[in-house]
């Protein structure tokens, strides 16, 4: 329905009319054009070398949003199925395992429902890389229809003189970029990484730094140059981060290419061309696709009794590339990825490990408490006299203990309150204090106890019975880790343990 609402005003005499416009349609009005967001258009690519028994098989499954009854740009999932075919760009599709070579352009439609990628130097299994930790940069060889610069000589932008620094990244993509490069709205813009931050790491080993326009950043600045960065409004600029999207080349130019469903972003973006600076490099914007496709390789990693890959390993202070055989387990354990969207370090919750991402995880470390409980530790008998003959460690008890003692309960006869804090008239405020600070450290000893190397029984003991060289609330031997508190994640006592 149409609303109207009238407001007088004196304004020269005259009556000024305010006009309500029409509610927004929940589906706005789009020039016709082809795409489908249907999860049931995809098109499964298959390995030859591996049984089709049980989809063993299975090297990528891609949506096709390029047709309405389902269809994919042949150069996108070619480029697909190449980089994970460890950059076989002379790779080409079958119908059938020993079908004829399927003849089609780049920019020709893909609608098969299932297909074959042949790697032609490769007759049985060959190898594919397991994630992007492991994919090698094609420096010298690029991909056949993919461009060595975004514009080429003529094409260019003005010259916006010196590349920014870090610091100033952001205020720098906005000014050149004007806009979400996407949606060409202003509001709510950012920059949005190519190469994940959390892929510095990546970054660094595979030499990317020789595209950066400014040569002075360094560590893990490295990844904010302005070659790497593109503005984008901050709900794309998520949905980006989540792999839902990637930037490729189609028909000569760049656009935007949904790779998984969305409820609306796909149906209004899908297909979208882009007007990208010149700065961008065309570098970072093919490791930005090869990020987003490599997580879809690890259901075939842990599908079948093993999968030949390509990987990377140090040898006599030197990278190579080796190839061999994993298992299913060492595929999960080892190149599984618990990284799901890419994670700037402003978004982190904590301290983050930096690898962005992830990568080769990055993930916000889970920095809540541990529940506490009275922790064992052994008898008062045993005593060790100085902290230098009991040393800290986190994984194992003291080395004086006996090991049929630490099963023993803690004994304590501290409250649940601190009713009784001043309940003698002659207690001095240093005397609460220490008191706070004992049921404070009670309270929040590790319930492990192999994470005890001292003795608190004996301590506690001998400060009871004023014994000569024990400080109050504590024995002297008390190494400082056994007296502080335990904020340790999982991970890191995993990794102790190993």
């Amino acid at each position: 329905d149409y609303h109207l609402l009238k407001m007088t005003a004196a304004h020269g005499g005259e009556k000024i009319s305010v006009v309500i416009r029409e509610a927004i349609p929940a589906q706005p009005a789009l020039p016709p054009f082809s795409f489908s967001g249907e999860r049931d258009n995809t098109i499964t690519f298959k390995h030859p070398g591996y049984s089709d028994q049980f989809g063993q098989n299975v090297l990528l499954t891609l949506f096709a949003f390029d047709h309405p009854t389902g269809g994919l740009h042949y150069g996108t999932a070619h480029l697909a199925c190449a980089i994970v075919a460890c950059n076989a760009w002379n790779g080409y599709f079958t119908r059938t395992r020993d079908g004829p070579r399927l003849e089609l352009d780049h920019d020709d439609l893909l609608v098969d429902r299932v297909l074959y990628y042949h790697v032609p130097a490769d007759t049985g299994k060959y190898p594919v890389y397991p994630n992007f930790d492991n994919w090698a940069f094609p420096h010298d060889d690029l991909p056949p229809q993919w461009p060595s610069a975004v514009r080429s000589e003529g094409e260019g932008d003005d010259d916006t003189g010196a590349p920014p620094s870090s610091s100033t990244l952001t205020a720098a993509v906005l000014r050149r970029d004007k806009a979400c490069v996407i949606s060409k709205q202003g509001d709510c813009v950012e920059k949005g990484h190519l190469c994940p931050r959390s892929e510095v790491k990546w970054f660094d080993l595979n030499g990317m730094s020789q595209y950066n326009l400014n040569r002075q950043l360094i560590q893990d600045a490295v990844v904010d140059d302005i070659s790497n960065v593109i503005a984008l409004r901050s709900d794309i600029h998520t949905t980006f981060d989540d792999r839902r999207f990637v930037i490729v080349r189609k028909k000569g130019q760049w656009v935007v290419h949904f790779t998984d469903l969305t409820n609306d972003l796909g149906r209004l973006y899908h297909n979208t061309l882009l007007g990208l600076h010149q700065d961008v490099s065309s570098k970072c914007l093919l490791v930005r696709f090869a990020w987003a496709i490599f997580p879809s390789v690890m259901k075939f990693l842990a599908t079948g009794a093993g999968r030949v890959v390509r990987v990377r390993i140090t040898v006599d202070d030197e990278f190579r590339e080796v190839t061999r055989k994993i298992g299913t387990e060492e595929a999960r354990n080892t190149f599984a990825t618990s990284r799901g969207r890419s994670i700037s370090p402003k978004k982190r919750k904590g301290n983050a490990v930096t690898d962005e991402p992830g990568d080769a995880s990055a993930r916000p470390l889970d920095r809540s408490k541990r529940r506490r409980t009275v922790p064992a530790a052994p008898p008062s008998n045993v005593s060790c006299s100085t902290t230098a003959s009991c040393p800290p460690s986190r994984n194992r008890p003291c080395p004086h203990t006996p090991p049929e003692t630490l099963d023993k309960p803690l004994p304590t006869d501290l409250p649940e309150n601190n009713d009784n804090l001043r309940s003698n008239s002659h207690r001095s405020r240093a005397q609460d204090l220490l008191y706070l600070k004992r049921l404070w450290l009670l309270r929040q000893r590790p319930s492990d106890p192999s994470l005890y190397c001292c003795d608190y029984n004996a301590a506690e003991a001998a400060a009871k019975a004023g014994v000569p060289g024990k400080r109050e609330w504590g024995g002297s031997h008390l190494c400082e880790e056994c007296l502080g508190v335990e904020y340790c994640d999982e991970s890191d006592r995993d990794s102790a343990a190993e």
